[in-house]
């Protein structure tokens, strides 16, 4: 007993049959000793005795009284009704009751028959009614159950025909506004949500591919020109050149595992993280930036992918702007890290778009100056693990773009602004190319080492890091 119908069917009809048995009992013992004393009132004879002998009194006929001393007396027949249908009528048991003269017991069994067989008689048409009434009810039930479940049975049918190859299709949503209408709604939303997934999946599939392929195209392409040439080929330069590609294909690679890993784990492990320092520590390695920050706001999180994210905005502000970078960072309920430069900006078209996975923008934003469109992404994601968001807003004051994360701290934190670092003083600009700082005035200070990129194997790996040889 599979369908749901006829579960229910069953259960209606034992509940039915239940009450209504209950209801025939009492009805049923009401009926019989309603008869039983129908029976004893039309079966009682009312005698007038005298010592002598007994005279019985009718209604209509008149008695004369004798001069004797005389006393009243009665019988009646009182039937034991049984309330078995099925009974035998001539074995029904009676008592004679009363001090009048004995009846006799052709009589007194004729009267207990006749009882007897209104019993059941009355039994058997409420026996039959109740029966109809529990037949009605079921049949009532599993056309109303077969009704109401007629939609999600082609619910069903529709889900099963869905695959990947046409996530396009939905399941019909009846027009009235009940649980299965909403459950139609939350399905076909589930399968928007799907076939979104499912898109981004490819999507991100044929960009991973195709962003793998130029450089590794470009590679073969240097190595075998300069193999088919080696008495030519200047083996220094192609080298170099095969190690820059190498490196972008580090990266890329990098980033693509990052980004799955992100997609793939939760965020159960969580440490008290000072992004406060973490902004520092950021800031400390790169030119050009201007940081206001409270101090000591803590969130809970992870470190690495905290500095991950401030890092992916720091690069991509630096990439595009003009002459300043400024990092805000505020407390409260929610810690507020604002990342803004004045670069040419970008359109409140896409402001959106640009958290996308492999998307740049204009001319700004080819591979060898915008990389592989995979920060922003990046970014955002780590927002939304921390339970937190990232956005795109005007910047203010200026020309330029404002990026906004948000990360909740749960606890109130004190609010103390300061000015931690300030690398552009007066009307000095100073322009950070190739991992040295040149001043406007022709200054040129000791040229500073450019950070190497640190890996995130933490970040990436887990617990599994990999072996350094």
């Amino acid at each position: 007993m599979k369908s749901l119908q006829v579960k229910v069917t069953v259960l209606a009809t034992v509940i039915t049959a239940l009450l209504i048995g209950l209801a025939g009992a009492l009805m049923l013992v009401s009926q019989r000793q309603q008869i039983i004393t129908q029976t004893a009132d039309s079966s009682r004879l009312h005698y007038m005795c005298s010592s002598v002998n007994c005279v019985q009194l009718h209604e209509q006929t008149p008695v004369a009284t004798p001069g004797m001393l005389v006393r009243y007396a009665s019988t009646e027949v009182r039937p034991d009704l049984s309330l078995w249908p099925f009974t035998d009528l001539r074995e029904t048991p009676y008592q004679l009751i009363g001090e009048g003269p004995q009846r006799s017991s052709e009589e007194a069994r004729s009267t207990a028959y006749e009882a007897q067989l209104q019993l059941n008689s009355a039994t058997t048409t409420l026996l039959s009614v109740l029966a109809s009434i529990t037949v009605l009810v079921s049949v009532t039930v599993l056309a109303a159950a077969s009704r109401v479940l007629r939609p999600v049975e082609v619910m069903r049918a529709e889900v099963a025909e869905i695959n990947e190859h046409n996530l396009t299709r939905r399941v019909p949503v009846p027009s009235s506004d009940n649980e299965i209408a909403r459950l139609g709604a939350t399905l076909n939303e589930t399968l928007d949500r799907v076939h979104r997934t499912v898109e981004d999946t490819r999507r991100f599939v044929a960009d991973a591919s195709h962003e793998l392929r130029s450089p590794l195209a470009a590679l073969r392409a240097e190595l075998e020109i300069a193999l088919s040439h080696p008495h030519m080929a200047d083996w220094p330069t192609v080298v170099k050149a095969a190690l820059e590609d190498t490196e972008r294909l580090q990266e890329l690679t990098t980033d693509l595992l990052l980004l799955a890993r992100l997609d793939a784990d939760a965020l159960d492990k969580q440490d008290t993280v000072d992004l406060t320092a973490v902004v520092q520590r950021e800031i400390s390695r790169r030119g050009m930036v201007t940081l206001e920050a409270d101090d000591h706001v803590l969130v809970p999180g992870r470190r690495a992918q905290l500095s991950r994210l401030l890092g992916n905005l720091l690069d991509n502000a630096e990439r595009h702007a003009g002459t300043a970078v400024i990092v805000r960072l505020r407390g409260g309920p929610s810690a507020t890290l604002e990342v803004i430069d004045d670069g040419p900006g970008i359109p409140e078209a896409d402001r959106e778009r640009v958290f996308d996975r492999f998307t740049r923008l204009d001319e700004a934003r080819t591979r060898a100056a915008g990389g592989a469109g995979l920060g922003l992404a990046i970014a955002r994601r780590i927002a939304t693990r921390h339970h937190g968001t990232l956005e795109a807003t005007d910047a203010e004051g200026f020309r330029g773009i404002r990026f906004v994360a948000t990360i909740p701290t749960g606890i109130p934190q004190p609010r103390k602004a300061a000015v931690m670092a300030q690398q552009r003083v007066g009307d000095e600009v100073w322009q950070y190319l190739n991992g040295s700082i040149i001043s406007t005035h022709g200054h040129i200070p000791e040229p500073r080492p450019v950070p190497r990129p640190e890996l995130d194997w933490d970040l990436i790996f887990g617990e599994h890091q990999p072996v350094h040889s």
